[in-house]
C-alpha cells in the first residue's frame, strides 16, 4: 500500500511545519506527489487542480477559515478523501468536534514522528476516528454546528469565500473589491448563503457560522496526558 503513488495535500500556514510533515511523509510514500497550501484560498485552488487527492493534512487554524469551516467545506466536496486535522490545540473537546465534523483522524502538532506516521498509514488504509494518544470523550459538536457544517458543505468555492469574508466583517463592496467582481454578484451570493444557512440577515449568518469556532481552552498550556 505504501509503495503505491499517492496525491497528498498539506494545508498549514507555517512553512517549517509543512516541511516537517513532508519529512514525516517521505519514508511512507516515496513516490507520492505532495502539494501545499498556506491558506484556505490556496487549499481550494489545490482541490480544483488535483481532484485525485488521497489525503488532506489540515491545520485547524488556517487563515481564511473559521474553526471547522474549511474541514466542513472539504468533506462536503471531497467525501471520499480522508482528512487528518492537525493542531497544537489537542484539547479533548476540540478533538471530538473535529471527528464529529468529518475528520478521519486528529494529530497534535507535538506528536512524535512514529505516532504521526502510524496515524497517516491507518487513515490511508481506510480507518477513521483516530486520535492517537488523545482523549476524545468530551462533549462533541452541537446540532447547530453540524447543521451549519452541512450548509457550508453545499456552498460553491466562491460562496465559501464570501461567507468567510462576511465573518471577518467586510461589507459587500469590500468583498466585491477583494474578489474582483461586481457588488451585485456578491449580493446574489449572500442571498444564496442566507438561504442555505436558513437565516435572513448578515448578523444571523455570522452567529450561525460562529458555531464552528474553536475556543482556546484555559488549560491549553497543560501538556496532554500520555
Amino acid at each position: 500500500m505504501s509503495n503505491a503513488p499517492h496525491s497528498i495535500l498539506i494545508a498549514d500556514d507555517h512553512p517549517l511545519f509543512r516541511s516537517a510533515l513532508q519529512q514525516v511523509l517521505g519514508p511512507l510514500f516515496a513516490e507520492a506527489t505532495l502539494h501545499q497550501a498556506a491558506n484556505v484560498a490556496e487549499l481550494q485552488s489545490q482541490v480544483e487542480q488535483h481532484p485525485d487527492l488521497n489525503l488532506l493534512l489540515l491545520d485547524l487554524h488556517m487563515p481564511g477559515a473559521l474553526g471547522f469551516s474549511a474541514l466542513s467545506w472539504f468533506v462536503g466536496h471531497k467525501p471520499a478523501t480522508p482528512v487528518i486535522m492537525i493542531s497544537a490545540n489537542a484539547h479533548p473537546e476540540t478533538v471530538r468536534r473535529a471527528i464529529d465534523h468529518g475528520a478521519a483522524g486528529f494529530l497534535s502538532k507535538s506528536a512524535g514522528i512514529t505516532d504521526m506516521q502510524d496515524c497517516i498509514q491507518r487513515v490511508i488504509a481506510g480507518e477513521r476516528g483516530l486520535h492517537p494518544g488523545l482523549d476524545a470523550r468530551a462533549d462533541g459538536a452541537s446540532l447547530q454546528s453540524l447543521d451549519v457544517a452541512e450548509a457550508l458543505a453545499s456552498l460553491t468555492l466562491q460562496q465559501f469565500r464570501v461567507a468567510s469574508m462576511l465573518v471577518e466583517g467586510l461589507l459587500n463592496k469590500q468583498i466585491a473589491y477583494a474578489l474582483d467582481v461586481k457588488e451585485a454578484t456578491i449580493k446574489a451570493h449572500m442571498t444564496e448563503i442566507f438561504r442555505k444557512l436558513g437565516v435572513h440577515s448578515r448578523t444571523q449568518a455570522v452567529l450561525a457560522l460562529s458555531s464552528l469556532q474553536v475556543e482556546l481552552p484555559q488549560d491549553l498550556n497543560e501538556p496532554p496526558s500520555a
